[in-house]
């Protein structure tokens, strides 16, 4: 049977950091690319997200959120859940790094005629969770990389007074395009999100009981050749492949596999809520 040091150990490897300083230094790196998906999105009018609706409704069917709630949303980005979540009567507080983010969220709060939500934009370690403590009745998390140790989800859990509830993708999630030109370009992402069996098993293997929701969603969207090369030329320097490098495998790449001047992305995502009862000794 596996031991919670040996799932830690696995956890660490797999993400391939742990270091706070280091994890903040990735974050803002990964603005660059949040700024820019939050401008092409900036003149666009809210429309609510279906799958987040879906979600949330759900949460609401299964008593882990309730009309009233306090509910902090960390690595909210634009919002996606904070929106619906705040539309059941609940007091939302959406914390993200990224301040263009935040921006949109406080303009779509608005077109969605929504109660205020409170933002807060600061990295989640910088956090101060003491001075928070059991502050909300439900902590949220959608694929947000700094939930990524055991000490960081002691710390969800420090501010939480009744559920602390996490989502991230599992095996077999996929791109086909991003991962197809990763592989072209040799790059091994460090830093990423979360595979939703770490947490289960941490959670599992620290005494808590995790409840889990598991649902795939399959699509594919059309992308024209600005856009497919401006958004990798951004999304690549993330992971230190200069423009003068990734240009030329681009253009090659798009010119294989499009067609009538749009490339198709093939998604699967593969999904998982968990969520659990902080339990009593941590009030």
């Amino acid at each position: 049977m596996l031991t919670i040091n040996e799932v830690e150990k696995d956890w660490a490897a797999a993400i391939g950091t742990a270091d706070i300083n280091e994890r903040k230094n990735i974050a803002d790196r990964w603005n660059t690319y949040y700024s820019y998906l939050a401008g092409n999105q900036a003149d666009a009018a809210y429309a609510p997200d279906r799958a987040a609706e879906n979600i949330v409704e759900f949460m609401l069917r299964e008593g882990i959120i309730k009309y009233g709630d306090k509910i902090i949303d960390i690595g909210s980005g634009s919002g996606r859940y904070s929106i619906e979540l705040a539309k059941h009567r609940t007091a939302v507080t959406a914390l993200d790094a990224n301040e263009d983010c935040l921006e949109l969220l406080k303009k779509h709060t608005s077109q969605a005629h929504v109660p205020g939500i409170s933002c807060i934009p600061i990295h989640w370690e910088d956090f101060n969770t003491d001075s928070r403590a059991k502050k909300y009745d439900v902590s949220f998390s959608s694929m947000c990389p700094s939930i990524c140790t055991l000490e960081e989800l002691a710390r969800m859990e420090k501010i939480t007074k009744r559920t602390a509830c996490l989502i991230s993708a599992s095996r077999g999630s996929y791109e086909k395009h991003r991962r197809e030109i990763m592989r072209l370009l040799d790059v091994k992402p460090r830093g990423m999100t979360t595979e939703s069996i770490y947490y289960y098993n941490v959670l599992y293997l620290s005494g808590r009981s995790p409840s889990v929701k598991t649902w795939s969603v399959s699509g594919d969207y059309s992308i024209s050749h600005e856009t497919f090369i401006e958004r990798y030329l951004i999304y690549l320097k993330l992971f230190d492949v200069s423009e003068q490098t990734a240009a030329p495998v681009l253009e090659k790449y798009f010119a294989e596999n499009s067609q009538c001047g749009l490339l198709t992305e093939e998604c699967r995502m593969n999904m998982a809520m968990i969520w659990w009862n902080v339990p009593c000794d941590e009030h």
